[in-house]
């Protein structure tokens, strides 16, 4: 068992809550338990990198997580271009990695948040493809991937072990903690397949005509003219804490609409449209757009290249935007580690100010404390730098 505050061994500083930090410790103690009962499990033998020709990826399934992967998914092809690549997440991300020609399948098969809920059929059929590697790449819940890929009977198992359970893995990842989340799959494909981690963080949605024509389906439909940027709004998120004021970012709206003549689109789901509107009618005045449920994830991202910027909390939308270029001003979620959750993108900037690991409570005095005029600035600057029109 290895206790180290560097890349590699149980790392003490990555746990936030001295249970887990015992929990992690208690499953290094069982690591020569755990190995000779994974190795029974396995249905091949553990070989190197070169010889993988079936891999399946297994991350965090939210839309943001997935595309976290995705900047990553290019190199990793062509490191290892003899490997065919399976993506296994939600149905509802599933969307944002259509068209990826970096990836072979698309298993929508997760059912909640986990990587290991999947009903019976499906695992059947999942340990039924004989996968060579399975790629665990979550670093907020590590263990469902490592029992899940365990359980299937996948010999070669690579991992970040510096939370614990290293005897389940046998291609451990050294990481370099903390790091924006995408950069920790890019740590992990660099070591995998011998190059440098230096590629963009950016990531990568591929979309099609269709994706387009619904966009501008959409756009004719709202009746926005394009004689003004404009500027989409996501201001709802299912993260149940850690998020910043919407009524901050509205009243920073306002000011900015006080300077600068824009047309503000609040976006969301069909589920919104009842807080949108009142936002849009108690709190901006009613001069705004609503698009609320009338685009599909891959539309929406096609709307928002059409828009200048785009002002949102720390959810899907705000990785949309990155993935099509879109200039992002996004408020981080401020229960996170700052480095982890903050910008990883050119194009994007963050309103947040310095801090992490807050509740909700402090995140409302530190917001109390914040300029709406700066924040108000930073919009009109997102705007005049971003070159898209409707």
């Amino acid at each position: 068992m290895t206790i180290s505050g560097g890349r590699t061994g149980l790392m003490p500083a990555a746990f936030r809550h001295k249970r887990n930090f015992a929990l992690g410790l208690a499953s290094e103690v069982a690591a020569p338990l755990l190995r000779p009962i994974a190795s029974a499990l396995s249905k091949g033998p553990i070989t190197p990198p070169s010889q993988w020709r079936k891999g399946l990826i297994i991350a965090h399934n939210h839309i943001g997580d997935v595309l976290y992967r995705t900047p990553s998914l290019r190199a990793l092809l062509e490191g290892l271009p003899r490997c065919e690549w399976s993506f296994l997440t939600t149905r509802s991300s599933a969307d944002v990695l259509k068209g990826n020609p970096h990836i072979s399948g698309i298993l929508p098969w997760n059912r909640g948040d986990n990587s290991w809920d999947i009903d019976s059929v499906h695992r059947k059929e999942l340990a039924a493809r004989r996968f060579d590697v399975a790629l665990c790449t979550n670093t907020l819940r590590h263990y469902p991937d490592f029992i899940l890929a365990t359980t299937l009977g996948i010999p070669n198992r690579a991992g970040f072990t510096y939370k614990g359970l290293s005897g389940l893995i046998t291609h451990p990842v050294p990481i370099d903690f903390p790091s924006p989340y995408a950069g920790y799959f890019r740590t992990m494909v660099g070591e995998l397949i011998g190059r440098t981690p230096d590629w963009p963080l950016t990531p990568e949605i591929f979309l099609n005509e269709s994706d387009s024509a619904e966009a501008q389906a959409v756009l004719a439909a709202s009746g926005i003219s394009g004689q003004k940027p404009v500027v989409a709004c996501s201001l709802t998120t299912r993260q149940a804490r850690g998020n910043w004021p919407v009524e901050f970012m509205v009243r920073s709206l306002n000011r900015a609409r006080e300077s600068m003549e824009i047309d503000v689109v609040l976006c969301g789901t069909a589920s919104d449209r009842e807080r949108l509107n009142a936002i849009g009618a108690e709190l901006l005045g009613g001069n705004v757009y609503i698009v609320a449920g009338a685009l599909s994830l891959r539309g929406f991202a096609a709307f928002l290249r059409y828009c200048s910027a785009l002002f949102t909390l720390d959810s899907g939308p705000r990785h949309l935007g990155n993935a099509v270029g879109t200039r992002v001003l996004f408020a981080r979620n401020m229960s996170h580690s700052q480095v982890e959750a903050g910008k990883y993108c050119a194009t994007e900037t963050d309103i947040a100010p310095e801090g992490e690991y807050l509740s909700d409570e402090q995140i409302q005095s530190v917001a109390a404390s914040s300029s709406v005029s700066a924040c108000a600035r930073k919009i009109i600057e997102t705007v005049q730098s971003g070159a898209r029109r409707a």
